[in-house]
């Protein structure tokens, strides 16, 4: 296990003093530009504090968890943003004189300007309008079943079986020993990695183990392999690795609605005024976004970069 650090600013590591690549744990290597913001933070001290921007984060679901993570940066207290073409054809609305605009990443371009509702001014907004509408649970069924699929085209192998009580649901790394302990399974030559998840569970609940076991994989605590998009991790501690996963899973519920499900993770920081240790939260957005895309329709072929 790596030593713990203090991620917040009165820690005696500071960013100028890492230098090398993207890795967050070691002392010789670079914060990259997510993760070195976040440690500078004023505003996200305590486990309490970081949960409660992850809330934030879930508030916004029609836009991507970096591009929350930057609203919050530059403004935690919006209620409601977009774009001035979108408060104007849609609500009929338009920014203030004064209005101060946010920057976010464009799909297909460089940056997009949005303003909170707070900022704009025109004719009233009905009560509801501005909420994101829950998921429907045939909608549900269709994001659980992409997943799925697209778990398979990026080398996971997802078993569902009736789990001992007790037994977690596990992500491991496929190696001959496995293969040949679990042979009925007729694992493919191309999976790299194998999931657990209990078939007794409700289709929520499965999905939700499936994106904690997944957020271990895509935050990179079980290696990489020809299809991986994310980094090499090395020398990260378990306690840390527990945060990114329990981290993601709780954003993706969240943010699909599953408020639920979401309240099993975290629940050690949810209340705590403790300084939590070390680790990515770029790593956690990255992962995040990942599997929301992996709901959102069938792949032909892995992914090989995160896509912002």
């Amino acid at each position: 296990m790596s030593q713990q650090m203090n991620l917040f600013p009165n820690s005696s590591i500071t960013a100028t003093e890492i230098a090398g690549d993207d890795r967050l744990f070691d002392h010789d290597i670079e914060l990259n530009a997510v993760d070195e913001i976040f440690s500078s933070s004023h505003r996200l001290h305590t486990g309490q504090e970081y949960v409660n921007f992850l809330n934030f984060i879930s508030r916004f679901p029609n836009y991507s968890p970096l591009n929350c993570f930057l609203l919050f940066i530059q403004n935690p207290s919006i209620s409601y943003v977009a774009t001035a073409r979108t408060w104007t054809r849609k609500f009929r609305r338009r920014p203030k004189m004064d209005a101060r605009p946010m920057v976010i990443l464009a799909p297909m371009g460089p940056i997009r300007f949005v303003f909170d509702i707070k900022d704009t001014q025109g004719h009233p907004v009905a009560n509801g309008l501005l909420e994101s509408p829950p998921s429907k649970p045939r909608h549900f069924r269709k994001v659980y079943e992409n997943t799925l699929f697209n778990c398979t085209i990026q080398g996971i192998t997802v078993y569902e079986t009736s789990l001992e009580q007790g037994n977690a649901d596990t992500a491991t790394r496929i190696t001959p020993a496995l293969r040949k302990k679990y042979k009925d399974l007729h694992l493919k030559k191309d999976s790299n990695y194998l999931i657990i998840v209990d078939q007794q569970h409700s289709l929520e609940d499965k999905y939700s183990s499936l994106i904690y076991e997944l957020g271990h994989i895509f935050c990179g605590h079980l290696g990489i392999d020809s299809n991986a998009w994310w980094s090499k991790r090395r020398s990260v501690n378990v306690l840390s690795e527990q945060i990114e996963a329990e981290s993601t899973a709780f954003l993706v519920c969240r943010r699909n609605g599953l408020h639920a499900c979401s309240k099993k993770y975290l629940t050690a920081q949810a209340s705590s005024n403790q300084q939590l240790p070390i680790f990515s939260l770029n790593a956690v957005l990255q992962a995040a976004n990942y599997i929301e895309d992996m709901g959102k329709s069938r792949w032909h072929k892995p992914k090989k970069s995160s896509r912002y």
